[in-house]
C-alpha cells in the first residue's frame, strides 16, 4: 500500500512540475500585450540627442542596447546569447545593458555586473522611460543604433532559447551593421515582441515566475 501511495505521490509531483513548465512555455509563446499609448519605433527612425546624452554615447557611435529584467525568465534564458555577442563584438560596437526594474536600487547594477561580468555600461530604467522612447515594451529585446538612427529593433530569436541559427535576428543584424551593410529585412516574427512585460507597464511576478526565480533559471 505504501508503495502505491509513493508512486501516486511521485506521479502527482511530476505532473505538477510538467504543468508548470508547460504553462510557462505556453505563456511566453504568445506575443507580449502591447501597452496603451505605445509609440512604435521602426528601422530608420532618428534617436533624440537627449537620449544619446543620457546614455552617454556619441552621435556617430554604433550601439547595441540590451533590455533586461531580473524577474523575467526569458531574460535569464537569453543572457548567454547576449554574453556571446559582447565577447565577440565588444571591440567593434558599444554595448549597454538597460535593467528594467522597479523598487530596486544601484545594488542591482552591481549584482548584475558581478553575476554576468560583461564589462559593459549598465543603466537602471526604473520608470521605463528609456524603453518607451525606443519603443520597447518587452524583455528581452535588442535595439541597434547607427548614425543616430535605429538600425534594428526586435527579438534575439524566434524562441527564448536562441538556438535556431537562421532566426538569430539580433546577431545577424549586428553582424551586418558592423560590416557596413544595409539593415537586413527580417520577417514580422523579428519585431513582434515576445517575453515579459516591463515592470513599468504593470508586470508583476506570478507564482509561476517566482518558482522559476527560485530555480534561478
Amino acid at each position: 500500500m505504501r508503495i502505491i501511495i509513493a508512486i501516486l505521490l511521485t506521479l502527482f509531483v511530476l505532473t505538477g512540475i510538467g504543468f508548470i513548465f508547460w504553462a510557462q512555455e505556453w505563456r511566453f509563446s504568445k506575443p507580449t500585450p502591447v501597452p496603451d499609448h505605445h509609440s512604435s519605433i521602426i528601422k530608420g527612425d532618428s534617436i533624440s540627442k537627449s537620449l544619446l546624452t543620457s546614455l552617454n554615447i556619441k552621435s556617430d557611435e554604433q550601439l547595441f542596447i540590451h533590455f533586461y529584467n531580473f524577474d523575467c525568465p526569458c531574460s535569464r534564458f537569453n543572457i548567454k546569447e547576449f554574453r556571446n555577442l559582447v565577447i565577440k563584438y565588444e571591440s567593434k560596437v558599444k554595448f549597454i545593458a538597460i535593467l528594467e526594474t522597479i523598487g530596486k536600487d544601484q545594488k542591482e547594477i552591481q549584482n548584475f555586473r558581478e553575476k554576468y561580468d560583461l564589462g559593459i555600461d549598465i543603466m537602471l530604467d526604473e520608470d521605463g522611460g528609456i524603453a518607451k522612447e525606443l519603443g520597447v515594451y518587452s524583455t528581452p529585446q535588442a535595439v541597434l543604433i547607427k548614425n543616430q538612427q535605429v538600425y534594428f529593433s526586435g527579438n534575439y530569436n524566434k524562441a527564448r532559447f536562441c538556438t535556431t541559427q537562421n532566426t538569430k535576428f539580433a546577431s545577424l543584424a549586428l553582424s551586418a551593421m558592423i560590416e557596413g551593410k544595409a539593415a537586413p529585412v527580417f520577417p514580422e516574427l523579428a519585431t513582434i515582441a515576445y517575453g515579459c512585460e516591463l515592470p513599468a507597464n504593470g508586470n508583476t511576478n506570478t507564482r509561476i515566475d517566482k518558482f522559476f526565480n527560485f530555480l534561478n533559471l
